[in-house]
């Protein structure tokens, strides 16, 4: 991210937007941001009012002004962008909704009630973004959360990228409007929370590593990325400066890791993926911060073993080539070369390969092939009354992703329980 905008700077950065009549910057936007409006009031000053006008769409409006790919919705398809360069839409979003977090938010007016009650599972940015629209549509929220909320904001993204300060100035502005619950929801407690809520909305996320699928995965040294990942935010240091870190994956959440392995002091990070760069689903300010903290990229290099006595040691590895038959998601499948094997020495193997769900009740719902949650158009699950959002129905996205998605359920409910269980 670039470093934050002063107020001069911020109303000079506004002045040049172009105000369009059918902005393309709001329809990309996931959460649907009424990005002309807030920017409006940014050049006349009034960031206090920006900041407003982004939170009543978004709900993590400090998380998604820090994190939000850029390069990926609002900015490329900036009309201003056809003349010169995009406006920097990303970084006044960002600068309004801290000056108000800083300031401290205005006495917020309740919402009038209207008797429904829905239960939220998962306080992760599908869950909040969900929880905060049905508030604001009159109806009472429990979020059930296993952890203290935020979901992979708090949990998983570094403190270099995100800090638990601009992740708590959304989580305080949203506690006027939820009840939050610390609970552990295992099949029993889903029962009574189904029972004694008018409709619940699923949104767990996806907490449990994919394995890699090779021998030696049981050794010492071997750690999922997700573990690793909270550990590191929680400040308890996994490896010692000197290690050599193996990390196998080609995402996001792969770079991550590899950047706060070199944050921590580690010597040599690695970074393994059986593709080439192109094929990386990555964004490319990650990939520049991993670069530039110094990580290795092996590319087309598949891992066959992890090798050792007591503890890990090496990784055995082969060669791969790039074939002509695609997978679901348009990429090559990487083929593996035979007699190209060599060994790459570790200390720590770190596997970030996906995730899948986990949790017992998910045995109710109906799933798709790939594991996730069956939805319909309005997010209802194959359980009367159930609604799912977030990774758990579509797999990895982003964090706004999750929370168009959220808002969306929660329009779903709210038809549901109007024309429907709530009638």
């Amino acid at each position: 991210m670039n470093p934050p905008f002063t107020d001069r700077h911020a109303r000079t950065e506004a002045e040049r937007c172009l105000q369009c009549y059918d902005p393309p910057c709001s329809v990309s936007c996931p959460a649907h941001i009424d990005i002309p409006g807030f920017i409006a009031m940014v050049r006349t000053g009034n960031l206090i009012g920006a900041a407003e006008v982004v939170k009543s769409a978004n709900a993590l409006a400090n998380v998604c002004g820090k994190v939000c790919p850029e390069e990926v919705f609002c900015q490329p398809v900036c009309t201003r962008g056809k003349q010169d360069t995009p406006i920097a839409i990303r970084e006044l979003h960002f600068h309004a909704t801290q000056h108000e977090a800083r300031r401290g938010y205005s006495t917020p007016r309740p919402f009038p009630g209207n008797g429904h009650s829905v239960a939220v599972i998962g306080g992760g940015p599908a869950g909040l973004a969900c929880a905060f629209e049905l508030a604001k549509m009159g109806h009472r929220i429990d979020l059930y959360e296993r952890k203290l909320p935020g979901g992979v904001p708090r949990n998983s993204i570094p403190s270099f990228r995100l800090s638990e300060e601009e992740v708590r100035a959304d989580l305080d502005f949203l506690s006027r409007y939820v009840d939050f619950q610390h609970e552990d929801v295992d099949a029993q407690r889903f029962a009574r929370i189904r029972k004694s809520h008018d409709v619940l909305f699923v949104a767990v996320g996806l907490t449990v590593d994919r394995p890699l699928p090779i021998p030696g995965t049981e050794l010492p040294g071997v750690i999922p990325v997700l573990s690793f990942l909270e550990s590191a935010k929680a400040g308890l240091r996994v490896p010692s400066p000197g290690n050599r870190i193996l990390i196998v994956g080609g995402g996001n959440v792969s770079l991550d890791a590899a950047a706060t392995a070199k944050r921590m002091g580690c010597r040599e990070v690695v970074l393994i993926y059986r593709r080439g760069e192109k094929e990386m689903r990555v964004w490319a300010n990650e990939l520049g911060e991993a670069r530039s903290q110094g990580v290795q990229m092996q590319f087309l290099t598949s891992p066959v073993e992890i090798i050792g006595r007591r503890r890990v040691e090496a990784l055995r590895c082969r060669r791969t080539r790039l074939s002509d038959k695609l997978d679901s998601t348009g990429r090559p499948f990487p083929v593996e070369i035979e007699g190209s094997e060599f060994t790459l020495e570790a200390d720590l193997v770190i596997p970030a390969i996906g995730q899948v769900p986990s949790g017992d009740f998910l045995d109710l719902f109906a799933r798709t092939p790939e594991g996730y949650l069956k939805v319909d158009e309005s997010f209802s699950t194959s359980l009367p009354g159930v609604f799912a959002g977030g990774d758990l129905v579509g797999g990895e996205g982003t964090i706004v992703q999750s929370v168009g998605q959220g808002k969306m359920a929660a329009l779903g409910i709210h038809r549901y329980l109007r024309e429907g269980a709530g009638a």
